[in-house]
């Protein structure tokens, strides 16, 4: 009788989660986790290398592999292998939009396109790309505006992929970053 009541307690403590569970929640785009998982995994281990330097063929071996050796879960290797092939091939990315751009902040965007996946930004984000933190005492507007839109215009090999971002919501994305003094 003891263990009857103890599972059905337990059933009744896990059911209101399971329904919290179904609420539905707004995905982040695989190439977004994926950049964040890529700089949490592994950026522990490996210098950051460029996409580039492998194949999109190789990734699904080189992500399986990792997979056993950092004990990943699938659903984690595919986001990751997802960054790396949109990093690898950014002219032919078309980015899917949940919400028109038009009607997003700054703030969404950067959330959107997992922009602190890879950069600090306000002490907080990744490490795989620069801080962005005092980025504009390093830069001016114009430079920080081509490279957010073309990122591999100026480094080939960076691991920036290539949004396909339109000029304004470009602008919305700078204005929310930190400006610094």
């Amino acid at each position: 009788m003891r263990v009857h009541t103890i599972l059905c307690v337990g059933l009744l403590m896990v059911v209101p989660f399971a329904a919290l569970a179904t609420e539905p929640v707004e995905e982040i785009p695989n190439f977004a986790r994926g950049a964040s998982l890529y700089s949490a995994n592994c950026g522990r281990c490996h210098n950051a290398r460029g996409p580039g330097e492998y194949s999109d063929g190789s990734w699904p071996i080189i992500v399986t592999h990792m997979r056993v050796i950092a004990g990943l879960p699938g659903d984690q290797a595919r986001e990751i292998e997802a960054f790396l092939r949109a990093s690898n091939n950014p002219p032919k990315r078309v980015v899917a939009r949940k919400v028109p751009p038009a009607t997003l902040s700054g703030e969404q965007l950067l959330q959107q396109y997992g922009c602190r996946g890879c950069h600090i930004i306000e002490g907080v984000g990744g490490t795989i790309g620069p801080s962005l933190d005092g980025l504009f005492e390093r830069r001016n507007e114009a430079w920080v505006h081509a490279q957010i839109q073309r990122p591999k215009e100026n480094n080939p090999k960076t691991l920036m992929p290539e949004f396909g971002l339109t000029d304004a919501e470009v602008s919305l994305i700078i204005s929310v970053l930190p400006k610094g003094k």
